[in-house]
């Protein structure tokens, strides 16, 4: 992705529709079992907003996902700390 900021301790990331949607992913809702999920897509890629964060007066709510490591991101944060021990 692009235009990414990141937030050293910060405890949760933000994530912009309007930047996804600038550029050019589909911005998709799905229900299941009676509870809106969020996706995005561009292509193969997809991501799914299935948890619900936090809620405000108004009504709308903040949504999130987990997001797991890939094995590459798990390979190399592991060759990094053995090459700073070294």
């Amino acid at each position: 992705m692009k235009n990414v900021k990141v937030v050293p301790g910060l405890v949760k990331n933000l994530f912009s529709l309007s930047t996804v949607m600038r550029n050019d992913w589909d911005l998709l809702i799905e229900t299941r079992n009676k509870v809106k999920i969020l996706k995005i897509k561009k292509g193969d890629i997809k991501y799914e907003f299935d948890q619900k964060v936090s809620k405000n007066a108004n009504g709308g709510y903040f949504m999130g996902m987990q997001i797991e490591p890939t094995k590459n991101e798990e390979t190399k944060n592991s060759k990094m700390k053995k090459n700073k021990k070294s």
